[in-house]
């Protein structure tokens, strides 16, 4: 997992990414299905965009980290497929790995 990827190379079922991204859009969202979840767009040095999304268990861990126009290396997560946007095929997903840190 040493060599970066973009969000281009970015394909499901795999959770071994690493990726340099800005977030260049962040919102709270609140469904009563999902409860508040935290949500991105990130961009990556390419120019790809992908929509990124923390669950409502993560969002405490991870809202000191991110901020609008932040840069980050990301890696560790998940991609699945995205529900009801047809531009949008896949999002990125963030989870905790038993010992890793925030």
């Amino acid at each position: 997992m040493s060599s970066m990827n973009f969000i281009y190379d970015l394909k499901p079922k795999k959770s071994m990414w690493k990726i340099r991204v800005k977030v260049i859009r962040l919102w709270k969202h609140y469904s009563a299905a999902a409860g508040e979840t935290m949500e991105m767009v990130l961009v990556d040095a390419k120019g790809d965009k992908i929509h990124a999304s923390i669950k409502k268990e993560l969002v405490c861990q991870f809202d000191p980290f991110f901020s609008q126009g932040c840069s980050k290396l990301i890696f560790n997560f998940s991609l699945t497929p995205s529900c009801g946007q047809p531009i949008i095929l896949i999002k990125l997903g963030f989870f905790l790995q038993p010992g890793s840190k925030t």
